[in-house]
């Protein structure tokens, strides 16, 4: 059964609401049009990650062997709530040329990308055990529990870069059939709730109130790495990258690390892109047949894998030992 998108979910929830605010997210956030999602009945989602297969053997006639089992283990991750509140002063909306709901609209639209660009940036370097309140993201899973990290060898403190690495698609290997990545979860779908007019406390005061047209952006996310070879990363990449960019073989080598996954996604930032640019024409392909204008092209894919500029993947990492 193929896996399904957010924009897949919401189409099949039949509210109009609901798919225009997805609908916008994905518009804005190339990752959500690919990563999968699904839907908990609870906050708190609990999946097993097995560790190792017991040991068996031949035996002849008359002999035995010793019991064993697997080593499973719990991983629980936890729905967190993004939420944002828009107050528009209702005279500043009455006097939008074009309408109260077009000045309104314009606003939530605004919290819609903030609601999507929190919830790309929590993926990458999210820590619930530093604030509680967030998703536990790639960086963190892959110090914690292990994984696929490679370093381009930057060694400069705050001033580093990554590129990460997706596998959306379940892998079968020693271990058997091994589910990769995806984002479960709870309640409703992204929204973005009409409130109505509201009196609004004014900014910075207990007592002075004004009339305001009030909206609140929802959604409540977890992130679930089944293996920790579904996701990869290549860390420590100098943030000035043009002069030593990520080589064709250190990429190939994270690629190799996550097998038996196949990597379905590249993400990095705008410097990072530019960068590997240079590396066009070994691996780097563009999605358009070879043509003698291809030099002039942006290299889309690497070996047939799509990449995706994510600004919300910052410049200034800490250096990854």
């Amino acid at each position: 059964m193929a896996k399904l998108t957010l924009l897949d979910l919401a189409k099949r929830s039949g509210s109009d609401g609901i798919q225009g605010v997805v609908e916008s997210m994905t518009q804005m956030n190339g990752l959500l049009t690919m990563i999968p999602m699904r839907q908990t009945t609870q906050a708190m989602f609990k999946y097993k990650q097995r560790m190792s297969l017991p040991s068996l053997d031949f035996r002849m006639l008359n002999a035995g062997v010793t019991p064993e089992k697997s080593v499973i283990r719990d991983v629980i991750v936890e729905c967190k709530d993004i939420l944002g509140v828009s107050e528009v002063d209702k005279k500043l909306a009455e006097r939008y040329p074009q309408g109260v709901n077009a000045f309104r609209a314009m606003e939530d639209a605004g919290f819609v990308a903030a609601g999507s660009n929190k919830f790309n940036s929590k993926l990458y370097y999210g820590n619930s055990a530093t604030t509680a309140a967030e998703i536990d993201g790639i960086g963190t899973i892959l110090g914690t529990l292990g994984g696929t990290c490679i370093s381009a060898t930057g060694n400069t403190a705050s001033v580093q870069t990554s590129m990460y690495f997706w596998s959306f698609s379940d892998a079968t290997g020693a271990n058997g059939r091994l589910p990769g990545v995806e984002v479960p979860y709870f309640g409703e779908l992204p929204m973005v709730s009409d409130m109505g007019l509201q009196m609004v406390y004014e900014t910075g005061s207990s007592t002075k109130k004004y009339p305001a047209y009030t909206s609140i952006f929802e959604f409540s996310p977890a992130f679930a790495v089944y293996d920790v070879r579904s996701v990869g990363r290549l860390c420590n990449i100098q943030a000035a990258a043009l002069a030593a960019p990520p080589t064709v073989a250190l990429i190939n080598q994270v690629i190799t690390a996550m097998a038996p996954y196949q990597v379905d996604l590249i993400t990095c930032n705008k410097a990072t892109y530019n960068s590997i640019q240079t590396l066009k024409g070994t691996t780097f392909t563009n999605s358009e047949p070879y043509a003698s204008s291809d030099i002039f092209k942006r290299a889309k894919y690497f070996d047939n894998i799509p990449i995706i500029i994510d600004e919300n993947i910052t410049s200034t990492e800490a250096v990854v030992s």
